[in-house]
């Protein structure tokens, strides 16, 4: 018997929509009351969104490419490449000993149609957008061409301009790489095989979910220590602790997740001012080469006098501040990025003591603090896990309490 699931498409009303989504949810997978079997993981559920992108300790983190291996057909981290070789062909050999069939189904072989893609290079993409809108609409039509007469005036200008308009939105990688504009893909951990549009849930239905390879799939991925995405199960997400591949993690020398966090990941705090101030560079340099002089109006002697001024290109390694007060405005925009989550005072000391990490220690050691004093935000929003855990509980956070202690008060969540 074949189940109605219609398509989640865009062109119904939103309330349509949620009824859709909501049939998938409970009816899709009729196991365990909806929740589906074990192999199943619902990236979508609280902080698993998260999954591969924050480590056990709540650091943003983005994959090592030089443990990033290449196979038939992509690319995922080398201890899942292994697994995946060893799922792949035990896939194969079902088909061929006739234990299963993916005939009218999507499996294919379950060759990689897409998988793991440089985030810094999405992330680049991201901020040329924001340039973009800086470079083209707010100087002309906000601050006026003959605003910017320097590299420092534009630099200033812009952070200005990210101070009061960029409440929440992602300006370094960290924010970008927590928020959806990032994918489970980017992770080094995980592969589609079937090119299965988000909202054709019909077809996910025929061509998966109810198809009968599907049961074989399930079990197979399973034991190979794969998840398959509860919303999307034309993807496979490499499951970090899973017993069936331990013995591969462990012949790479990677015991538990915070072993795999510090020997295959990056902190992405340590990249956070390189990469911004390299595409503030770029994208300086862009505006120069279109609009190299500037007509400047003064009155000199009580007449009025106009001057051209040339701006003049900078190498990508420029800094416009010195270290210190680039610890300031990397206090500044991490906060903006959380929507202002602790006032001046908090912000006063979060600098007191970077500088402190800085003159007795060094400076990736002060940026470290200060991402110390920001990464559990991450977990501080409104319907997380800790808002959950308190619901149950039968208590409420007040905002009081959220802007007293951020994300220490709030607890932790988990996507592991």
């Amino acid at each position: 018997m074949t189940r109605n699931f219609n398509s989640n498409n865009k062109t119904k009303p939103i309330i349509n929509r949620m009824v859709d989504r909501a049939k998938w949810e409970f009816e899709a997978y009729p196991e365990n009351n909806g929740i589906g079997p074990k192999v199943l993981k619902n990236t979508n559920f609280l902080e698993r969104v998260h999954y591969g992108h924050i480590d056990d300790r709540n650091n943003s983190v983005i994959p090592d490419e030089s443990y990033m291996v290449s196979t038939e057909s992509g690319r995922v981290f080398d201890f899942v490449a292994d697994s995946y070789s060893l799922l792949q062909l035990n896939f194969r050999t079902a088909l061929e000993r006739g234990i299963t069939s993916n005939d009218g189904s999507s499996f294919g072989n379950l060759r990689m149609l897409s998988s793991y893609t440089n985030p810094k290079l999405k992330y680049g993409r991201h901020l040329s957008s924001v340039f973009q809108f800086y470079n083209e609409t707010h100087i002309p039509n906000v601050l006026g061409i003959t605003s910017i007469t320097s590299y420092e005036g534009y630099v200033k200008n812009f952070f200005n301009f990210f101070f009061q308009e960029g409440k929440n939105a992602p300006l370094t990688m960290t924010k970008w790489n927590t928020s959806t504009r990032s994918s489970v893909l980017d992770s080094g951990l995980a592969f589609s095989y079937a090119d299965i549009p988000y909202d054709a849930d019909q077809q996910k239905i025929d061509l998966i979910i109810d198809h009968p390879c599907f049961e074989y799939v399930k079990n197979l991925s399973l034991n190979m220590g794969f998840s398959i995405i509860h919303n999307n199960p034309n993807i496979l997400l490499y499951d970090l602790n899973s017993p069936a591949g331990a013995s591969i993690r462990y012949s790479y020398g990677l015991f538990g997740l915070t072993s795999i966090f510090d020997n295959r990941y990056i902190k992405t705090y340590t990249l956070d001012n390189n990469l911004l101030y390299n595409n503030i560079n770029i994208n300086y340099n862009k505006y120069v080469l279109k609009n190299p002089l500037v007509k400047v109006v003064s009155v000199k002697c009580g007449k009025t006098v106009s001057e051209y001024i040339r701006l003049q290109t900078i190498p990508l390694n420029h800094r416009p501040y010195d270290d210190l007060n680039e610890l300031w405005y990397y206090i500044m925009i991490r906060n903006t990025e959380e929507n202002n989550v602790y006032r001046s005072q908090t912000l006063e000391n979060i600098y007191k003591k970077a500088k402190y990490f800085y003159k007795k220690l060094d400076k990736p050691s002060a940026f470290g603090y200060i991402n110390n004093m920001f990464r559990d935000q991450v977990w501080n929003h409104y319907n997380g896990f800790h808002d959950l855990k308190a619901k149950l509980e039968g208590k409420t956070i007040t905002e009081a309490q959220r802007q007293q202690g951020g994300g220490s008060l709030r607890g932790r969540g988990s996507s592991y």
